[in-house]
């Protein structure tokens, strides 16, 4: 009577442990596999957005920067940023600069990790190549991102494979003129690698795919990448799970069992907003077929468990309840009370088995979580502040502590010294604790610089403190103390504190290796932040010794320039002097006795006449002489000889004074002057080369003057100015009209313009234009550039525009500039100020209209 009744009872709880158990193990199994899946979302979508922010810093590079402005021998500065980033990085094949024709301008290989820059003869264009042209178009700000695809190299997937996605975002000058592209080509082997490891040593099978369901990473590689290879086309996700997919592919994420097994999916968007992506191609060349949103973008993260692994633990399960039944039946006999008691034995030693298995996965996962953050902020910043800061809050949330710091660990001769770096405090704290302990107990101190970790769970009762040291950790209010070291291939060494003092806090042997791994991962850390800084500042200090020596030649170059130009200008004008000193003495002499010649050949010429009326007989040789002579004709022309002399005496005479006026060497000082008098006597000395001749089809000049008072300025230096401008418009009008035919020139006359004008009451304006050929933007950038020339050798030193700039802006606080574009002339302009107590705005050409 007691036996089959306890028999039956023995079996309904076998039964009944074996049904809890199996739902235990399927709540978890689920669980786990949702937290699979979810933290895979979230490592992918740190991956991408780890990637755009080194993309995004790689474009404002300072040096690519200069070279969008057109700075020259920048690419050297450029590939030396890559190569430095590559190296630090480890996540990037390549790291490319392109133009906006698609050649590659800088390139940095990774090389299996020994990066290096290709040289310059090696560079490809890559205009042809999809995710070029899907990145050109985009506009400022936004950011192209490539399906993850094969490598494809020579037309053929490169082999071995090599999973890639290539994120690309175009680059703009100072102008919002778009000058090409930056791009990454990021190793999808890291982010396949990662996805493999969170489902190593696991009962569930991880699998990524495509939006079109083809495997990214499967089950079995040659199943892989059907959509790269013609002969794996077939082989899909839907082909092999049909009833599986055809719910996978219509919602966002799930779980669900069918005879196929267990399914746990989710679907990942690791784009975001302003980044786009494309089909992308399949061949080496070939465009891609279609532009895709960020929602179209998409990858699926499936868990599959099969049949067999569902009921494996099951049945192994199922097997050992049947054995203890059978033990069971057989010690019924010996009685109920002890069948009883092994029954809540067993209950509670399950209970205690649960609650172990949920710690531990909780642990794992808290472990795996505190891994990742700190390397995404790794990857993020290599500013040690802020991988510290990271450490000790991330630890503290962690373990769930009062608090958590890090100290620098000094040792000078026999004295130690800890610094205080970062620490993260418990929200709740009522008030701030004490000093860290082991600033205070000199047992700790020397433990610490020796390397040693030390774990406290009640310090009032540790047997390894002396009775002093517990008692002053009792009274700065400390119950539980854990300090781990961190030494550093630097032989820096610091250390981890984890102080508790509301309630003891024992520390496990799960949680002291953890934060183990945590100080081996930080020391990496230190050690890279070090090395990157110390590689910056090397970096930053040639870039300024570059400059320097940059600056010292450029000012070399105008010093130079202007001592040519100053030489020159000095013998001219000594030359110029000296002529028209020479000239002016004869002149004045003829000038002044003209006018008594004038006199006394009147004078002869009525003797003569009153000669002739008071004579009516003269002689036969007077009357032969007189008609020898033609006495009537010279006494009708010689007065008119007369006045031309005169008027010939005075063209010589303005010529000496325009050659005086021009060179100026009397007025070294600023005075004022009348800016017209100074281009009238540039055009006189100039006039010779205006002139039509059988060689030359003429200039005409028109010059329209405005009202202007007199300006305060070097005069002799100003006319340097206009004979420099009217000089270079008459070469380009010389050289313009040869290259035209003689229908040509009649129909469009050469013609320079000269104009001045007053502009708000303090400043005039000159404007020189010509209705030559123009010029290219690129050769306006560099007009007034020292030895800048675009005439040929021999008939040009480039120093002109750049003395005349140095004198309009230096000498009197002017601005000039040029406007102008091929095939509509050219207009220089001349701003000075009529008081020399204030200073012009040099205006930027590129506001200005085009003439």
């Amino acid at each position: 009577m007691v036996f089959l009744p306890l028999s039956v009872l023995a079996g309904s709880v076998v039964g009944t442990i074996y049904y809890q158990q199996e739902q235990t193990e399927k709540v978890i199994l689920k669980t786990n596999e949702l937290r699979k899946v979810d933290l895979q979302t979230k490592v992918i979508s740190g991956d991408f957005h780890s990637v755009v922010s080194d993309l995004i810093v790689i474009s404002k590079q300072n040096e690519l920067q200069r070279i969008l402005e057109g700075v020259d021998r920048q690419q050297q500065a450029l590939s030396q940023e890559f190569l430095l980033f590559s190296g630090y990085k480890k996540l990037y094949d390549q790291i490319r600069f392109l133009d906006q024709s698609g050649k590659e301008i800088v390139r940095v290989n990774f090389n299996q990790g020994e990066p290096g820059i290709v040289p310059e003869e090696k560079l490809q264009v890559q205009a042809k190549r999809y995710w070029f042209n899907d990145t050109f178009r985009l506009n400022q700000g936004q950011v192209f991102v490539s399906p993850l695809d094969l490598n494809i190299e020579r037309g053929q997937v490169e082999q071995p494979l090599k999973p890639m996605i290539r994120f690309g975002t175009p680059v703009f000058d100072s102008r919002g003129h778009k000058r090409g592209i930056v791009v990454l080509n990021y190793f999808g082997a890291k982010l396949l690698d990662n996805f493999n490891q969170a489902f190593a040593n696991a009962s569930s099978q991880g699998m990524l795919l495509n939006a079109d369901g083809y495997w990214l990473k499967g089950a079995k590689p040659e199943d892989e990448w059907g959509f790269m290879f013609p002969d794996r086309k077939n082989r899909t996700f839907g082909t092999a799970f049909p009833q599986a997919w055809q719910q996978i592919s219509q919602q966002e994420s799930g779980q669900f069992q069918t005879a196929e097994g267990m399914f746990t999916f989710t679907t990942v968007y690791p784009l975001v907003e302003g980044q786009k992506s494309s089909t992308g191609a399949g061949q080496a060349f070939a465009p891609s077929q279609n532009q895709i949103d960020t929602k179209s973008y998409h990858w699926k993260i499936v868990s599959w468990v099969s049949p067999e692994n569902l009921t494996t633990k099951s049945n192994q399960f199922l097997s050992q309840l049947l054995l203890l039944y059978a033990g069971l039946v057989g010690l019924i006999g010996i009685g109920s009370w002890l069948l009883a008691l092994a029954s809540v034995n067993r209950n509670m030693a399950q209970l205690e088995l649960r609650q172990s298995e949920v710690e531990l996965l909780k642990l794992v996962e808290q472990e795996k979580i505190l891994k990742t953050r700190l390397s995404s902020q790794i990857r993020n910043s290599l500013d040690l502040n802020t991988i510290l800061s990271t450490v000790v809050v991330e630890v503290r949330e962690l373990l769930q502590i009062d608090r958590c710091q890090f100290f620098w660990c000094h040792q000078e001769d026999e004295s130690t010294s800890l610094e205080l770096s970062q620490q993260a405090c418990a929200p709740d704290l009522t008030e701030p604790l004490g000093c860290s302990p082991i600033q205070n107990v000199e047992a700790l101190s020397e433990a610490v610089m020796q390397g040693n970790l030390l774990c406290f769970d009640d310090i009032a009762t540790d047997s390894w403190l002396d009775f002093k040291s517990r008692n002053l950790l009792v009274t700065l209010g400390f119950k539980s103390l854990l300090t781990v070291p961190v030494q550093t291939q630097s032989d820096r060494l610091g250390v981890i504190v984890c102080e508790h003092s509301r309630a003891l806090r024992p520390w496990s042997d799960d949680e002291v290796e953890i934060i183990r791994g945590v100080a081996d991962q930080l020391a990496i850390a230190i050690d890279q932040a070090q090395l990157y800084n110390q590689s910056r500042a090397a970096t930053a200090a040639a870039t300024i010794q570059a400059e320097q020596l940059n600056q010292v030649l450029h000012n070399l170059k105008e010093t130079q320039a202007q001592l040519i130009q100053t030489e020159k200008m000095s013998s001219l004008g000594q030359l110029v002097a000296g002529v028209a000193h020479e000239i002016n003495n004869p002149v004045n002499f003829i000038y002044g006795n003209l006018t008594h010649v004038s006199e006394y050949t009147l004078g002869l010429l009525e003797l003569v006449e009153l000669y002739q009326q008071s004579n009516a007989d003269s002689t036969p040789e007077v009357e032969a002489h007189i008609e020898a002579i033609d006495l009537d004709f010279m006494a009708e022309d010689l007065p008119k000889i007369l006045i031309s002399m005169k008027m010939g005496v005075n063209r010589i005479r303005e010529i000496v004074l325009s050659l005086r006026n021009f060179s100026r060497l009397d007025e070294a000082d600023m005075k004022p002057v009348n800016i017209h008098e100074g281009i009238d006597s540039t055009l006189l000395i100039l006039q010779n080369r205006f002139k039509q001749t059988p060689g030359n089809a003429g200039i005409e000049i028109v010059k329209e003057y405005g009202d202007i008072p007199l300006v305060e300025c070097y005069a002799g230096q100003l006319n340097q100015v206009f004979m420099n401008l009217i000089s270079n418009a008459i070469d380009a009008l010389d050289s313009y009209n040869s290259q035209r035919t003689l229908e040509e020139i009649e129909a469009k006359p050469s013609q320079i313009v000269i104009r001045t004008q007053l502009r708000d009451f303090d400043r005039i304006t000159v404007k020189i234009a010509d209705n030559g050929p123009g010029m290219t933007e690129v050769v306006k950038q560099r007009l007034f550039d020292p030895f800048f020339s675009t005439k040929t050798a021999g008939k040009g030193t480039g120093l002109g525009l750049a003395i005349s700039a140095q004198i309009v802006i230096e000498k009197h606080n002017g601005a000039i500039w040029c406007i102008s574009e091929p095939g509509k002339g050219a207009e220089f302009w001349v701003e000075i100020p009529i008081k020399q107590n204030s200073k012009v705005v040099t205006v930027n050409t590129a506001t200005l209209s085009i003439i």
